[in-house]
């Protein structure tokens, strides 16, 4: 469970733990009393007929649960998920709460989704939504199943108009608040997806899933603010974490990515209502045979927007195949094509990064001619070459990109920015 501490840091700030014993309100059943024994009064779904047998869909018994600790709890309250394994459709944990905060979900046991797409009205399997002062903890486990779905992922085969996958994990209008200790496995599609929240943090988690499995971002967040990331190890078939439109001041720090397609800003300007990106630190992260280490991606885009103040620093690289990239062509079909984005990147820092990569063109900055890339540095990076052929030329190629190099450079700085 988050620690007062851990709280503390995140600016949250609440009122002392009640110890007077709840009622569950109208409606509930009866002789179910939660429990409140020193500290938040619990309510345990199995109290509420939930079935640790594999089997069982315990929708409603999540639901009534949630219901009885956010609406009618009188004091801190906690929905506690014992051991066991726990079956559930589309389920949705939603506020305001009345109950004091912070409410509390820990996860002891494995919540397993239903592999029946009927089961899924929208693209998400587990929401929280509109929720002030939320702590989501405990050891257990989400297994979304994913591999009884990805075969059918029509955002595999295309990017354009696919029908996604249910995201693991919905955090939509979620603020003050901290997920930690969590292990996500086998989303069918993103395992965390942010979107609308502020003042987030995220850490000591487990994600995983195939390096193969395709669209399992580990984070996704977007139109958010105030988002830390630390601690935590993720390999999944897509970004460790992406950073999507509309966010500012995100950090991400000490997370090990791999497999997967690295830590990336993006991709930003498939859709016209998408809005900048400003602020995003990335510091002390190892990345394990991914496929892309620190990436920035946009497509051509139909409304102009930014991408700006962004730092990559104190990284590891260990056999990845494209450390540092900035990709303004994203999405386009004709490979290498002349970027015409609409996105304006700048004041973008690549900084301290070491390590092995498999690609001869260790940096790669293919900006937009609309917009080239401004104020891009690339300071104190000392990556070694260990792909095949061995004699192949080591470069870093900059097309329309204001790049300023120093320090240690290895592969060798551009000789323009125009070309390598």
């Amino acid at each position: 469970m988050a620690t007062l501490k851990t709280l503390f840091f995140l600016g949250i700030v609440f009122p002392s733990c009640s110890l007077i014993g709840a009622s569950l309100g109208h409606g509930t059943r009866r002789n179910l009393l939660p429990i409140s024994k020193g500290g938040p009064t619990i309510f345990d779904v199995t109290k509420f007929g939930a079935v640790a047998d594999d089997k069982t869909d315990n929708i409603d018994a999540f639901r009534a649960a949630w219901g009885a600790a956010c609406k009618n709890s009188t004091t801190i309250a906690k929905v506690l998920i014992p051991a066991g394994t726990f079956r559930t459709a589309q389920t949705m944990f939603a506020g305001p709460c009345a109950s004091p905060k912070p409410i509390t979900v820990e996860i002891m046991g494995t919540v397993k989704a239903d592999t029946d797409p009927s089961e899924y009205v929208s693209p998400e399997w587990f929401t929280f939504q509109d929720i002030d002062g939320f702590v989501l903890t405990g050891n257990g486990v989400f297994d979304g199943q994913g591999a009884a779905s990805w075969p059918f992922n029509d955002c595999k085969r295309t990017k354009d108009n696919c029908a996604p996958l249910p995201s693991s994990l919905k955090l939509y209008k979620v603020n003050n608040s901290v997920v930690t200790g969590i292990t996500s496995l086998n989303s069918m599609q993103f395992h965390f997806h942010l979107h609308g929240c502020s003042n987030v943090s995220l850490s000591n988690l487990n994600i995983t899933a195939p390096g193969s499995s395709p669209n399992t971002d580990g984070i996704h967040i977007s139109s958010s603010d105030r988002i830390k990331v630390f601690n935590s190890t993720i390999g999944t078939g897509d970004d460790c974490i992406s950073i999507g439109h509309s966010t500012t001041d995100i950090s991400i720090a000490n997370i090990t990515c791999g497999p997967g397609h690295g830590i990336s800003v993006g991709s930003l300007g498939k859709r016209p209502e998408e809005r900048s990106v400003n602020g995003v630190t990335v510091t002390n992260c190892t990345f394990l045979n991914t496929t892309n280490g620190a990436r920035i991606k946009t497509w051509i885009g139909t409304v102009p927007a930014e991408a700006k103040n962004i730092t990559y620093e104190g990284l590891i690289m260990n056999g990845v195949q494209n450390p540092i990239v900035i990709d303004q062509t994203y999405g386009s079909k004709k490979l290498r094509a002349p970027s015409t984005s609409l996105w304006k990147i700048s004041n973008i820092h690549f900084r301290k990064i070491k390590g092995t990569t498999v690609s001869n063109v260790a940096v790669s900055l293919e900006c937009s001619s609309r917009n080239p890339c401004e104020s891009v540095e690339i300071a104190d990076v000392d990556l070694t070459y260990v792909g095949s052929p061995l004699n192949t030329t080591f470069i870093s190629s900059c097309f329309n990109a204001k790049a300023i190099f120093g320090g240690t450079v290895n592969p060798p700085a551009c000789s323009s920015s125009l070309g390598v």
